[in-house]
């Protein structure tokens, strides 16, 4: 059965306005900033395409579990799993996250794809042997992610719903 790995922040909903305030003291107040943040156009179809084939998805997130989980209970995000900040040793580009979620999702590396935004995420991605879509839209790094060399890259969620649906 497929399975994909999502980045949460950047990759699915536009969290930025939280930035400033993920950090030790702030985090109540990027907790109430939840309702606020916007998600990105296309990935409520990508939701429901994960729905309609029952996908397995994990979440592997740099963010706290705490943060994270609130997010994907607000936004209503489908996954069975999550791997957060506090689930690892070491954090992305480190693939122990990524490897933990091979192991989750019960799946071979060659039936899953991952979506992140970040050259950290690609490069986890990739030593997982996992393959991987750069996702542009919403990425403050551009062209690191594309010199990271993702398998694919989609300047929308539309296009990385393309991509999903030609793999799985």
């Amino acid at each position: 059965m497929p399975s994909l790995i999502l980045d949460l922040d950047q990759t699915l909903i536009d969290t930025s306005s939280a930035q400033n305030h993920r950090k030790p003291g702030g985090w109540q107040t990027a907790y109430g900033l939840i309702p606020s943040f916007i998600i990105y156009d296309g990935i409520a179809e990508i939701f429901q395409y994960i729905k309609d084939k029952k996908i397995k998805v994990c979440i592997v997130t740099t963010s706290p579990s705490i943060y994270c989980g609130k997010v994907l209970t607000h936004w209503s995000i489908p996954h069975d799993h999550m791997i957060c900040y506090h689930d690892v040793k070491r954090i992305k580009p480190d693939p122990e996250g990524f490897l933990k979620a091979i192991q989750l999702l019960g799946d071979n590396p060659a039936n899953i794809l991952s979506l992140g935004d970040r050259a950290i995420d690609i490069k986890a991605s990739k030593a997982a042997n996992v393959e991987t879509i750069g996702c542009l839209w919403g990425s403050a790094e551009r062209q690191l992610v594309i010199d990271a060399k993702p398998e694919y890259l989609a300047e929308t969620a539309h296009e990385a719903l393309a991509i999903v649906k030609s793999k799985m």
